[in-house]
């Protein structure tokens, strides 16, 4: 019985704290995406054969997943707060 009374409970306090959190946090911290999968982004505004773009894909998948956390720590630090 009291471990059907603790999951009500869990379940409760996660609804609550997801009604309470922001929409978009990142956006509501002045978070800046611009660095986020630059190389991705780029490759992909780049005017270039399709066939380049697609050899390009998992290589610029893989250096930005290795830079991500560097990425994510510059767009906290130029966001906009």
């Amino acid at each position: 019985m009291n471990s059907i009374r603790r999951g009500i409970q869990i379940v409760g306090l996660a609804a609550f704290l997801a009604a309470a959190a922001p929409a978009h946090p990142a956006a509501a911290a002045g978070f800046n995406d611009e660095y986020v999968f630059a190389t991705t982004k780029a490759v992909h505004r780049m005017d270039a054969n399709p066939g380049l773009k697609v050899t390009l894909y998992p290589v610029t998948l893989v250096v930005d997943t290795a830079f991500l956390p560097f990425a994510v720590i510059a767009g906290f630090v130029t966001g906009d707060a």
